[in-house]
């Protein structure tokens, strides 16, 4: 696999930009795509209505049962292209045993329903995977971009759905005036050709559906090995390698360059040395410099004072109309006592369940309030709930090193002394920075995990400098300690430059300092 050669940019992208990216490819190589999997598909239909013709419900089903065995050809036909290599569909076809050869009785009994069914192709097909590897393989590539292939697979479906019915909608357009069926009888009439016939349309449409849906699928899973293996990193190391190449064969030729600018420099300066003396004297280039500076260029000045109003733009609104009418009534309905109702009074009532709403309406408020301010409120008030915090197991290997306490010598320096001084310098200074995270993580609570890196670790350590309240304080002294470290450790691991034997001493005299305890 050249990643040279690779069409596409290799870059880390959603699993929503890698579809897109499948529909643009798929959109380019449609149609041999479209070819190679239709035509065994149609092979299948041909075989299903001679040997199942009063049967077109089962015929069918066995055709689309069918489908991951015409998958193969265009996915095959599209991991070449992302490559830059041309296949035609002549030559894909040629292959349609060979690539059905791998895995075809799983593909076609328990993996057939798979709602990731082309995110999990190219494992069998592209990485020739099976069994124990294959499921390893899987669980890596599902921890991302799962969802989205499940998605793919409904939207796919419902594509076909809705294609399908357009189609016969289409043909139903283009049927004449003048031909005159009664459609509802007709299509329920169950006509056993009639069926075939629909079922040779929902062909058409799948065949038409299932580039993208292929295509999309193989993009899901190259985007998630270019996150899984960095194929972005290894292309621009290796476009470093092949630029400081080229640098290394045009390096005598830019040597002569220089040469020769170097003898035009020497030999132009004697007259660069006439034409300074020929410009005149220091002092009457600084005379020069000081009438420009005199100039009116230099001393123009312009002061503005004053207030001025801000103008702004004022909407003055009516008081509702509705507001006046309605105080207006509730004034007629408190003073208004005709003879027919001069024993009752509707005044009293509305404002008593005027005034009913309004407190109702106010106590809603304020419970809203309360509520929807309750953070700020508890941390105006110093209320606040601590949530219970889950002890996790600590980790027992980190970069490698075991950290378990039980794996710790009684005295750690005097081991660490003793292996330095028998040769063995990565076992010692290992040692003691095992034995440092061992106690980081029993004694001081941290949380270290193998997604974090030793640079990592010590930053986790100095942010805690100062004092936590919910977990033990770190000192300056063992903060110090820890980066100094992490840097000699790193330096001796990754560089293979050991440090001096006195540096050594100076770590393991700084260790039993700050872990005084132990």
């Amino acid at each position: 696999m050249d990643l040279n050669r690779l069409a596409v940019r290799a870059r880390l992208r959603s699993p929503w930009e890698s579809i897109d990216l499948g529909v643009a490819l798929a959109r380019r190589l449609w149609w041999p795509l479209f070819v190679v999997w239709l035509l065994p598909a149609a092979l299948a239909f041909g075989i299903a209505a001679l040997l199942l013709r009063d049967s077109p419900g089962w015929g069918f089903f066995l055709v689309w049962w069918l489908k991951p065995v015409y998958d193969r050809l265009p996915l095959l036909i599209a991991s070449r292209a992302l490559f830059g290599e041309k296949m035609s569909a002549g030559a894909a076809l040629k292959q349609f045993f060979s690539v059905n050869r791998r895995d075809w009785l799983a593909w076609l009994s328990w993996r057939r329903l798979s709602p990731t069914r082309s995110f999990d192709m190219p494992v069998t097909l592209l990485e020739q995977s099976s069994g124990a590897a294959r499921g390893a393989r899987i669980g890596v590539l599902h921890r991302k971009h799962a969802s989205a292939a499940t998605w793919l697979t409904l939207t796919g479906y419902h594509l076909e759905l809705i294609l399908s019915l357009a189609l016969m909608a289409l043909i139903y357009l283009l049927i004449p005036e003048q031909v005159e069926i009664d459609w509802v009888p007709f299509l329920g009439s169950g006509e056993t050709w009639l069926v075939w016939a629909l079922n040779g349309l929902y062909l058409l449409v799948m065949a038409a559906v299932a580039p993208f849906y292929i295509v999309c699928g193989f993009s899901l899973y190259i985007g998630r090995r270019i996150e899984l293996e960095a194929w972005d990193i290894e292309i621009q190391f290796r476009n470093l390698v092949e630029r400081q190449r080229r640098s290394e064969k045009t390096a005598p030729l830019a040597a002569q360059l220089m040469l020769l600018c170097a003898l035009g420099i020497f030999a132009a300066a004697p007259a660069l040395q006439a034409r300074a003396e020929a410009g005149g004297s220091p002092e009457q280039a600084r005379e020069q410099v000081d009438e420009i500076l005199a100039g009116e260029d230099f001393h123009r000045m312009e002061t503005v004072r004053g207030w001025r109003l801000k103008e702004f733009e004022r909407e003055d609104e009516a008081f509702p109309e509705w507001l006046i009418a309605l105080i207006e009534w509730l004034e007629k309905l408190s003073t208004d006592e005709s003879p027919q109702d001069s024993g009752a009074s509707w005044g009293p009532l509305v404002a008593g369940l005027l005034e009913v709403l309004l407190w109702i309406g106010a106590v809603a408020l304020a419970v809203y309030l309360l509520w929807h301010y309750r953070e700020q409120l508890g941390r105006a008030l110093k209320f606040r709930s601590k949530p219970p915090r889950e002890k996790k197991a600590a980790p027992e290997t980190l970069f490698g090193l075991d950290v378990r306490q039980s794996s710790l010598p009684a005295d750690v320096c005097a081991e660490v002394l003793r292996l330095w001084q028998q040769g063995e310098q990565r076992a010692g200074l290992g040692l003691l920075y095992r034995a440092t995270l061992s106690h980081l993580i029993e004694d001081y609570l941290f949380e270290f995990g193998d997604h974090l890196t030793e640079r990592e670790c010590a930053r986790l350590v100095e942010r805690r400098r100062g004092g936590n309240q919910e977990q033990p304080p770190v000192s300056s002294a063992l903060s110090g300690f820890v980066q100094q470290l992490t840097a000699v450790w790193q330096q001796l691991a990754y560089a293979h430059r050991a440090p001096e034997t006195a540096r050594v001493q100076t770590l393991c005299g700084q260790w039993r300092e700050v872990f005084a305890h132990d």
